[in-house]
């Protein structure tokens, strides 16, 4: 397959900054082709100085982001959904500062907003028009903008790559596509293979991640069947390793961690991508 291996800087906190310069660079000396760097309230300078930092390392970027319940673009509240895309407008003009040519995540709701009940053709239609006009915008800035698949206990709007395809699909634009985790799958889909499969011809990004959240080949996904399924479709993109530890406290809340399930990051991420590139 021809990819490229990226690591979430997720690991590291939720707000990464020039100070995470030197995790860059070790995880540039660990043979990383690129980092994923959330956006959120960073300073045009910060994302600059960051850019740069990654440049003289060789290392390119993809970018992640959340929504909350203020920027939800499913809210009942006209004011919200407004508020939802000029949120990820932002997100994809700081994804665009840091070189970034796609922007990842549960773009489509907020995280953990539960109505009871699944999703409505109303807010299916709300969630549709939003993607469409900031997958447009995305497209002006050259960012693209991949929908990640999340479990059933984060979302409710899509929790299948089949659901997942449906909405690119409606949306109709090339700037936006569908992005597969592994360990959303592993609680969510049948099997890599259907679920690939599923939504092959929109696939965009992947993240590689743990049914724990911690090191890659140390839980119950099903690696040898998820590299098999990447590589019938033809996969060609960024494998990001993404993994979640209990430093920030934030997170740590937002991800349901209460323990570490690696012993460092530098476990992770370095035993990480020894582990992909045997896997490949």
């Amino acid at each position: 397959m021809d990819v490229r291996i990226g690591m979430n800087m997720l690991l590291w906190g939720t707000r990464i900054t020039p100070e995470h310069i030197p995790v860059f660079e070790v995880l540039a000396g660990q043979g990383f082709d690129g980092v994923e760097i959330p956006i959120g309230d960073q300073s045009y300078a910060q994302l600059k100085a960051m850019a740069t930092a990654c440049d003289e390392l060789g290392l390119a970027r993809t970018a992640c982001a959340f929504m909350g319940r203020e920027s939800n673009p499913i809210s009942s509240e006209t004011s919200v959904r407004l508020a939802a895309a000029e949120h990820l407008r932002r997100c994809i003009d700081g994804a665009a500062v840091i070189g970034a040519d796609i922007l990842v995540g549960g773009l489509y709701q907020a995280h953990k907003y539960f109505t009871g009940a699944g999703p409505t053709a109303e807010e299916w239609g709300w969630c549709a028009d939003y993607l469409h006009s900031c997958g447009a915008y995305g497209g002006q800035q050259g960012v693209r903008l991949g929908l990640e698949v999340l479990n059933r206990f984060e979302v409710f709007m899509i929790n299948t790559t089949a659901d997942c395809r449906r909405m690119v699909e409606q949306v109709g634009l090339d700037t936006v596509g569908v992005h597969y985790d592994t360990h959303h799958a592993n609680i969510e889909e049948a099997d890599p293979e259907t679920a690939l499969q599923n939504c092959a011809k929109v696939l965009t990004h992947v993240h590689l991640s743990e049914s724990h959240r911690g090191a890659l080949g140390t839980g119950q996904v099903n690696w040898v069947a998820n590299f098999a399924a990447l590589k019938a479709v033809g996969y060609s993109g960024w494998l990001v390793i993404e993994s979640f530890g209990t430093g920030d406290p934030d997170l740590a809340t937002a991800a349901n961690i209460w323990r570490n399930a690696f012993q460092s990051p530098w476990q992770v991420s370095g035993e990480g991508i020894a582990f992909i590139r045997d896997q490949l």
